[in-house]
Formats: C-alpha cells, structure tokens, sequence
C-alpha cells in the first residue's frame, strides 16, 4: 500500500535523550511558529534491527520532514522519496574529533564490512554547522556534497542571546541546587569513550575527579556532566564526592549559565561555552593516544583558546585560580567556529522550508 504523501508530516528522532532538547527542541519551537500546520510526530530512535525499526520506516513513508542531531538507523537503510528533506543538525558545533567516514580505517571508525550493509550518514539534504571553515570535514564525515552543507550555526546557542529565558533558567537551578549559589563552580564534560576494541586510550576524566576532589578548594564545587552514552556504573564512585554533583537533569548548555568555568577533554561543547566568556580549559593527559587513534580534524590550539593540562597537578592548579564571574577573551575562538550566533533557530527553519 501507497501511503500519501503529507507536506505537513514531520518526524523528529530523539536518541541522545528520551526528551526534547538542545538542537531539536529549538527547531520544533521555530517549526511551530512558522509553519503552525505542521503535524510532528517525536519518535524515539533505538537504531536496533527490531520491529520497532521497521515501524520507523513506515512512518518515514509520507513524511516531508525527517530532523536528526544524530546517527539514525533507518535513514540509512531506505531509498527515500524525492520529496523527504532529510535534515541534520548533528549534536556538535566546529569540527574537532573526527567521527564518520573520517574514522574508517581507525580502531574507532566502522568496519567495511558494516558500511557494505549500512551505508551511515546517507541520505542527507541538509546540513547545518557552525561555520564555514568546517563544512570540509562534514563533506568527508558524511560523504556527501558540501553544497548541502549550510553553515547557519548551532540552534540552541539562541538561549544566550535570550536574557529572559536565561533568568528563568538560573532561578530554576538554584532554586533546585540552592549550595550552587555562593561557589565558584566549574562546570565539567568529558567527550564519549568508546569501549572494547573502539577505545581511544585507557584515560577517564571520572578517574582524575575523583581522585582531585580532596585537593580543590572549599569555595570551588564540580558539577559534572556526563556524556549521554556514558556508562551509568562509572559516576557511582564519582557520586560520593561531595564536591561534586553528577547533573541529572537540565541540559549542558542551561548549566552552562551559572558556570564559572569549564573543563573537558575534547568535547566540543567548550566552543559553545567560550560563547559566555569565561576560563576554559583542556585536560588532555592521553592527547597522544587519541591523535593516533581517532585523531582530530584540527588542531586543538588552532579552535580553542583553553587551556591545555597534561596531569592532575596542572588541573588542581588551573581550578584553583578560579574566581566568581571572571572574564575570559574568547573572542578570537568564536570568531573561528561561529559565522553566525543570533536568530539561529530562525534561519535554519526558513532555509529548509523554502529550500
């Protein structure tokens, strides 16, 4: 049976959370403003071969709109219809640990025998980055035309520019975490780990925390991030520190708002942060291991202006100078990954819908 065809239909697939945030909650709240008739459907992605999948299919049938910020099996796996816009938001801003085809080959990247049968990142008609200058890597990350590569910005970097909705924001949390208040709080978000045979080094960042939490300052407080596909099992020891809280709710950008300052490895939330303007940093003992395993598009001292702590004692140090709303000039760092950071939700919705 032919399924009509709806231009109305759109599908929006949650994997990184069961809930609609970040890129996607952005998008949907544009969508609904400029296209009031639209009838979205929010379906959460498991990217298992299951009957489940297959119902994803069916729905992908007729629609009009398919919006991901990630991998997305069933894409993947069809021959999509002439009039299905395939939009990726992906999850990241800039260009920094290299992922896709960009990995094969890798200890990290996909096998070919899997891409024979999966042929990943396919299908898309649109893609939004932060900037020009990394469209290149996203043409060889995904294998497509960089002519369908836009560089409109992040969606949800709008809620800087929104001084209500921040205030709403910070009011929440302290109201949630009222201890959060008077301390210096540095805000910390390790990039994924993969594990078995895909791993890139045997480094954690929950390791180090847990073994500096003693050597910290008493004003300084952690509020740990965790990756969305981190292993639940490895914050139970990082949970007993009582400076540090393992976040369980509110995204990364909204804790961002009453961060201090900010540490991770190689996540590339650190661009968004350096958004605020406030000290950041790397810590990246293992950085030799990961270039030759994984590797980078670029260099991490060409898209970012933190800095670089190779051990624990560099990073109880760097903590330990922070201070209360301290300024940091970011702005050399911004003007390299971000052509655009106002109205971001706005261009992206009306470029694909006349697009």
């Amino acid at each position: 049976m032919v399924r009509k065809h709806d231009n109305n239909k759109v599908i929006i697939a949650l994997y990184r959370s069961n809930e609609l945030e970040g890129n996607l909650k952005y998008i949907y709240d544009e969508l609904n403003k400029q296209m009031p008739e639209a009838e979205i459907h929010l379906v959460v992605g498991k990217n298992k071969m299951n009957l489940g999948l297959f119902k994803e299919i069916i729905m992908l049938s007729n629609a009009h709109y398919l919006i991901l910020d990630d991998y997305y099996l069933p894409v993947y796996l069809i021959h999509p219809k002439k009039n299905l816009k395939v939009i990726q938001l992906w999850h990241a801003a800039g260009a920094f640990k290299k992922f896709g085809y960009s990995t094969v080959g890798t200890k990290f990247g996909p096998k070919t025998s899997y891409l024979e049968v999966v042929p990943i990142h396919s299908n898309y008609t649109h893609v939004y980055v932060s900037s020009k200058k990394v469209i290149q890597y996203y043409a060889d990350a995904f294998q497509m035309s960089p002519m369908n590569i836009f560089p409109l910005g992040i969606p949800r970097t709008d809620l800087f520019k929104d001084e209500k909705e921040k205030d709403k924001i910070k009011k929440n949390i302290y109201d949630d975490y009222p201890f959060l208040k008077d301390k210096v709080n540095i805000l910390i978000a390790p990039t994924y780990r993969a594990k078995g045979d895909q791993h890139e080094s045997d480094e954690e960042l929950t390791k180090a925390i847990i073994n500096i939490s003693d050597a910290i300052n008493e004003n300084l407080h952690i509020i740990f991030k965790p990756h969305p596909y981190m292993d639940k099992a490895e914050l139970n020891k990082l949970e007993e520190c009582p400076n540090v809280l393992v976040t369980p709710n509110y995204p990364i950008n909204e804790w961002m708002l009453i961060s201090d300052a900010f540490v991770t490895d190689y996540s590339s939330s650190i661009f968004e942060f350096a958004l605020l303007k406030r000290p950041l940093a790397h810590f990246i003992p293992d950085i030799n291991d990961y270039v030759h395993n994984r590797g980078f598009y670029q260099d991490i001292s060409v898209i970012s202006d933190g800095e670089q702590l190779y051990n624990t004692t560099q990073l109880i140090e760097w903590m330990n100078r922070r201070k209360k709303h301290e300024h940091f000039d970011s702005s050399r760092m911004i003007h390299y990954n971000f052509d655009y950071t106002d109205n971001v939700s706005e261009r992206i919705v009306t470029h694909f819908i006349r697009k």
